[in-house]
């Protein structure tokens, strides 16, 4: 099979929900093609570019938050796991295979840009790191708190 032999999966998803997942929720609108062919070292590989979508949860609030992606890749097909190169089951669909490949893609942390409302309690309130800076920008440090007791005498 040379390159010209090469056999195009194109990929067109609206929506993938994934579960049991803590860095990713789903990936919407995914576009872009898989394909599959043998090198000049009658090695099979797999070339893929997809772009859309990644629903991912705020760090900080756990509201959805859209994470745009585009990836491109050229990699050997390999047979094991543990082998160095791009696994996957033979039998999969398409669509759970591009899933298979963005899933990896998800940041490990993502903020939404809007203005986060933190929890409160009663005498607890979470803070953001900038503002907790600023509350304690005026804070004597404790061990030096002895210090601002002692007067300096003048001689007259």
């Amino acid at each position: 099979m040379s390159m010209s032999d090469e056999k195009i999966y194109p990929v067109d998803e609206k929506d993938i929900v994934i579960e049991d997942n803590i860095f990713i929720r789903g990936i919407k609108d995914i576009k872009g093609d898989i394909s599959f062919y043998y090198d000049s070292m009658d090695e099979l590989r797999i070339n893929y570019q997809l772009s859309g979508t990644m629903i991912c949860p705020c760090a900080v609030s756990m509201e959805d938050v859209e994470v745009e992606y585009d990836i491109s890749e050229d990699e050997k097909v390999v047979q094991e796991i543990k082998e160095d190169g791009f696994y996957f089951k033979e039998t999969m669909e398409v669509r759970d295979l591009a899933a298979m490949i963005v899933i990896p893609e998800a940041p490990i942390m993502v903020v939404k840009n809007k203005k986060i409302e933190y929890s409160r309690g009663d005498g607890w309130s979470f803070v953001s790191e900038k503002d907790y800076e600023l509350s304690k920008k005026d804070e004597i440090d404790p061990r030096l708190a002895k210090l601002m007791e002692y007067k300096v005498e003048e001689d007259d």
